[in-house]
């Protein structure tokens, strides 16, 4: 056991009094997490609720092709929750809204089958024939809204069918409270995330994954002075000496997650969450994870770069 702790006190030692240890353990990680969140803060991250522009639908609902307009759609397109999202424009016929279209002076058109209202009435299926526009942000909008009208139909229909119109009338008031149409964001209800959050997380766990050659590069270091000979000609055994440079390391990698999580939070705003003992274990899992894949890979390797550019390679796919 003294052993051990006498080659994690100088690993340490020679760690802590490396210049390049620090900079590329603690100042490069902060220094990446700022530059890539301060350049990408405009792609990820909190952005503003996108507007959504009201569509003009042309609706082919009208009796000029002999045929009584559907009270059903009529009612449907009065709700109030439509008139910022929908404009509805009466067309005569289905060639009118189609030349609309071309021109743009339509957004969309929904054209209304012959008997819409007695179909839904006798049990039919209910359906809609939709023209779509030049926009695909516009016909997605009015294709949510048109196939909401449609699915809330045919359920009360199922529901009608297959318990009986009791049902409907009891479900009614509940299926009233809804609004037919509600704008909102996917993120609604949950916590968003800057560019320098995401970044932080992410530079973390690379250089995490890095911890394990600092092993690699200590064992070959030993080997290329020829101070491993040294080591193995005094009373100390081989697992020893592996377990002393992993303690060593992994105190430094310790010390670089606090480093990272700390200066990340007052620098960068940077929210690690209410669980730090699950953070800590997660740290820790990786750092024994990253050293055990060196040392293996160290097993097999003849030189310090071929085993370094084999831990470099499965990191970066990693």
């Amino acid at each position: 056991m003294r052993n051990i702790w006498t080659i994690m006190i100088y690993e340490l030692r020679r760690l802590f009094i490396s210049r390049s240890i620090i900079i590329n353990m603690f100042l490069l990680p902060l220094l990446l997490i700022f530059l890539l969140g301060a350049s990408l803060s405009s792609v990820i991250g909190d952005k503003a609720a996108s507007k959504i522009d009201p569509v003009r639908v042309g609706v082919v609902n009208l009796s000029g092709e002999g045929y009584e307009s559907s009270a059903m759609i009529d009612s449907f397109l009065k709700t109030p929750e439509l008139k910022d999202i929908i404009i509805p424009v009466k067309v005569g016929s289905r060639e009118t809204a189609e030349s609309g279209l071309r021109a743009g002076k339509y957004a969309y058109a929904v054209i209304v089958p012959l008997g819409f209202d007695k179909k839904v009435q006798s049990g039919e299926t209910a359906k809609l024939e939709f023209v779509l526009g030049k926009d695909r942000t516009d016909n997605m909008v009015a294709g949510t809204v048109f196939d909401n009208f449609l699915n809330n139909i045919n359920y009360k229909q199922s529901v009608a069918m297959t318990l009986g119109p009791e049902a409907l009338t009891a479900t009614a008031p509940s299926l009233g409270e809804q609004p037919s149409v509600k704008v909102g964001a996917l993120s609604e209800g949950g916590r968003s995330y800057t560019a320098s959050q995401f970044y932080a997380v992410s530079m973390m766990l690379m250089f995490l994954l890095y911890s394990g050659l600092t092993v690699s590069s200590s064992l070959f270091n030993e080997k290329e002075n020829h101070t491993l000979f040294r080591i193995t000609s005094m009373p100390v055994k081989g697992s020893e000496l592996f377990i002393g440079k992993m303690l060593g390391v992994g105190v430094v990698s310790v010390v670089q997650c606090a480093a990272i999580i700390i200066l990340t939070h007052l620098l960068f705003g940077v929210n690690w969450g209410n669980r730090p003992g699950l953070l800590l274990l997660f740290c820790l899992l990786m750092i024994i994870a990253s050293m055990t894949l060196s040392i293996v890979i160290s097993m097999f390797s003849k030189t310090k770069a071929s085993a370094g550019s084999i831990v470099n390679v499965i990191t970066v796919v990693m």
